[in-house]
């Protein structure tokens, strides 16, 4: 597998390599704009899109996670109707949002690569600036340099369609001029996503898009790591994106590169200084049996939290039909018995 993830990251850099501009330098603040002549059009700034280097496993050699990064801010350029711009490596997960705020971006996108199958799986999130909170994300199977850009392609569609949202909202709020409340930034961008939900999917990928509701989360965040287990790294892979999202859901969930493993050992590292987080993972195993004519799999995920000192802080098993189910029970228990994360 590791060969053939070799073969799928290395077309991706020969395709960076072959056309990859210089990076973009931390955009200035724009000047204030002189007034434009009586009749004459008025530029508007376009909206800043700051992508930081995608995160990879150990399994994905150093320096493609920013290859990746650069070829969505490349094709999200070529695509029209934002300004796309590149971070650079040394800024820390915990600042990201500080980061995107000091040039001045309105959006700012973060992912995680891991190998899987024939190719590696992205996990991709795009975050607001003016609220800190995930806006929309995302997982898909990447094969092809053609599967990269497609993925860049729809966090663009997804960003400019938000805008577009908001400025509908805008207009109308304006010409009504009532005292009616509008629903919130976070419900009109459901709307405006619904309607191109079906483009978050590529031949030869599989993809989901996961929205996130205008609901209070707590300040205490969630590290993601790795799921365990003996199954084969494709289930592995799925359940901790399945994790990530179930987790998002009800927490500020962050991916991380830890493995999973001996939790307790690893978490004062895992949370380095920014301690108000717990750090969830899991064991997913499964058990086939003879169910009529076919075969019947029962998926049990148990997943486990710990405190940034290593202390276990709470264990949930759930036992379903699916993976998904299994995984998405586990967490909803979690939440409902820790609300605060904590």
């Amino acid at each position: 597998m590791r060969q053939i993830t070799a073969v799928v990251l290395l077309c991706l850099s020969v395709a960076l390599t072959g056309a990859a501009p210089t990076a973009k330098p931390t955009p200035k603040p724009a000047p204030t704009a002189t007034p434009a002549p009586a009749g004459a059009p008025q530029v508007q700034a376009l909206p800043i899109v700051v992508v930081f280097p995608f995160s990879t496993s150990s399994d994905i050699q150093a320096g493609n996670g920013a290859k990746a990064a650069n070829l969505f801010v490349q094709v999200m350029n070529n695509a029209g109707g934002l300004d796309a711009i590149d971070a650079p490596p040394s800024v820390q997960p915990s600042s990201y949002l500080n980061y995107a705020r000091s040039v001045n971006a309105d959006y700012y996108v973060t992912g995680y690569m891991t190998p899987l199958g024939m190719g590696v799986s992205l996990v991709e999130q795009v975050v607001s600036t003016s609220s800190g909170t995930m806006l929309f994300g995302q997982t898909a199977q990447v094969e092809s340099f053609q599967d990269a850009s497609s993925q860049a392609i729809m966090i663009h569609d997804g960003i400019t369609a938000q805008i577009a949202s908001m400025k509908a909202a805008y207009t109308q709020s304006q010409a009504t001029a009532t005292a009616t409340p509008m629903p919130s930034n976070q419900a009109n961008l459901g709307k405006g996503l619904s309607d191109i939900a079906g483009l978050f999917k590529h031949k030869g990928s599989k993809a989901q898009t996961t929205q996130t509701a205008a609901v209070a989360k707590p300040n205490k965040g969630v590290l993601v790591a790795h799921v365990n287990g003996s199954l084969p790294a494709t289930n592995l892979t799925s359940a901790t994106s399945q994790l990530y999202y179930a987790l998002n859901t009800f927490y500020n969930a962050h991916m991380t590169n830890a493995t999973g493993l001996n939790l307790s050992s690893q978490a004062d590292g895992i949370c380095g200084t920014n301690r108000d987080n717990t750090i969830a993972t899991g064991t997913l195993s499964a058990q086939s049996s003879r169910h009529g004519l076919g075969t019947r799999t029962q998926w049990t995920f148990n997943l486990a939290v710990y405190t940034c000192w290593g202390a276990k802080l709470a264990e949930q098993t759930a036992t379903a039909d699916s993976l998904k189910d299994a995984v998405t029970s586990a967490v909803t228990a979690y939440a409902q018995a820790h609300p605060q994360n904590s």
